[in-house]
């Protein structure tokens, strides 16, 4: 054959990417490829399908709009009780009342007192003159009392204590800022003070009202329930009338 004759066939299969065996070759990275996006595909609306079918489910925290709660409620210097607070005016909005008697109404009327949200800080914030902090209670009555002041020759430090009903004997302490401390229930009793440390606080005078107060509490179940990609929540609940301290 003609050294012409070759170099043509070279060039030809040059230009056709190598002849007949190269063209036949399968692209085996492209098809993987395809293959993975597939599968995450179907992942994907698998469980996309299985949230649809099984609706998120969280904790209701109380108290929430539409919960009547009362709480008895009140301030501890040294050895004695501050008189209760007077009843004010509070706006329309206000989700803390009290009628001046030491029993203060619980009845959230904006998300931000729901739950957690239930705190002494925002009792004081829909009444004035009333004011906490790390060290210090400040009442219109009184003026600000502040922790560190000698009770009978010691120190004092401040204290909330917290009854969770009329019965119960054991409170739970908290130290420091009040404002921090949540109405977690209906029925607690409620005492801010200032004493030495290691001498427990006692429960508020009030206490004893509450006996005399109707509450009606919303019991609702443990969950609401939350669909995947819709902003509707649904909560069932159902609506009873107690007898506080009940």
């Amino acid at each position: 054959m003609a050294k012409g004759s070759i170099g043509k066939q070279v060039a030809r299969a040059a230009a056709t990417g190598g002849g007949r065996t190269s063209r036949g070759e399968i692209p085996m990275g492209f098809y993987t490829v395809l293959a993975i996006i597939s599968i995450l595909g179907i992942l994907v609306i698998g469980y996309s399908r299985y949230e649809l079918q099984h609706p998120v489910s969280k904790p209701v925290v109380h108290p929430v709009i539409g919960d009547n709660w009362n709480f008895a409620f009140g301030i501890y210097d040294c050895s004695s009780f501050l008189p209760d607070l007077p009843k004010i005016t509070a706006p329309s909005n206000a989700s803390f009342t009290t009628s001046g008697n030491g029993i203060v109404n619980l009845s959230p009327k904006v998300s931000a007192d729901e739950g957690a949200g239930a705190t002494l800080g925002k009792f004081a914030s829909y009444y004035k003159g009333l004011s906490f902090s790390s060290t210090s209670v400040t009442v219109p009555s009184k003026g600000t009392i502040k922790a560190g002041a000698l009770c009978n020759g010691k120190p004092t430090q401040l204290e909330t204590a917290v009854w969770s009903s009329v019965l119960a004997t054991s409170p739970k302490i908290f130290t420091g800022d009040p404002s921090k401390v949540v109405i977690s229930s209906n029925d607690e009793l409620v005492t801010v003070g200032l004493v030495p440390k290691g001498v427990s606080l006692p429960k508020p005078p009030s206490a004893s009202q509450l006996a005399n107060v109707s509450a009606t509490t919303t019991t609702a179940p443990a969950t609401t329930t939350t669909k995947p990609g819709s902003s509707t929540t649904t909560t069932k609940a159902s609506t009873t009338t107690t007898s506080a301290g009940g």
